[in-house]
């Protein structure tokens, strides 16, 4: 009898042990999971050369025109990096997508996140609210080139 005690023991033990197929904890999210999702334009400011516009809040009127509204989009991609996409809403004239499917990097940076394309930091994010800001130069004409903008969930 004590043998089979002894066995029956040792039985429930080895069976109560944890096995490779028990679900494992939530890994925590990647940094793209972070700041993916829909912001609206708080702020809007585009320079190209001598053009300039300056959207310091949205509705406004420009040139007879009404800007109502924009949006920033931010997609992650399977290899963990991310898309952003820009666009503004335009009265009689619709939708003018401003930029499409940009490749941008999402690191983290103490409790935020940098943005960056192509090695530059072009933005920071905190999963709620965005400021962007890139700068250079057009390299068909020379021209300055300036986008930013402020946008939030």
């Amino acid at each position: 009898m004590k043998k089979l005690l002894v066995f029956l023991f040792v039985l429930v033990s080895v069976v109560a042990c944890k096995k490779d197929g028990d679900p494992k904890p939530d890994q925590p999210a990647e940094p793209a999971d972070k700041v993916a999702g829909t912001y609206k334009l708080s702020s809007f400011h585009f320079i190209q050369g001598g053009n300039e516009v300056e959207l310091p809040t949205l509705p406004l009127v420009e040139g007879g025109k009404t800007v109502a509204s924009g949006t920033v989009k931010v997609t992650k991609k399977t290899d963990g990096k991310a898309t952003l996409d820009l666009s503004l809403f335009i009265e009689g004239e619709g939708t003018v997508d401003l930029l499409e499917d940009l490749a941008i990097e999402v690191k983290p940076s103490g409790s935020n996140y940098g943005l960056y394309a192509g090695g530059d930091r072009i933005g920071d994010a905190d999963g709620g609210f965005i400021i962007f800001n890139i700068s250079g130069k057009d390299p068909d004409t020379g021209d300055e080139l300036k986008l930013a903008f402020n946008a939030k969930k």
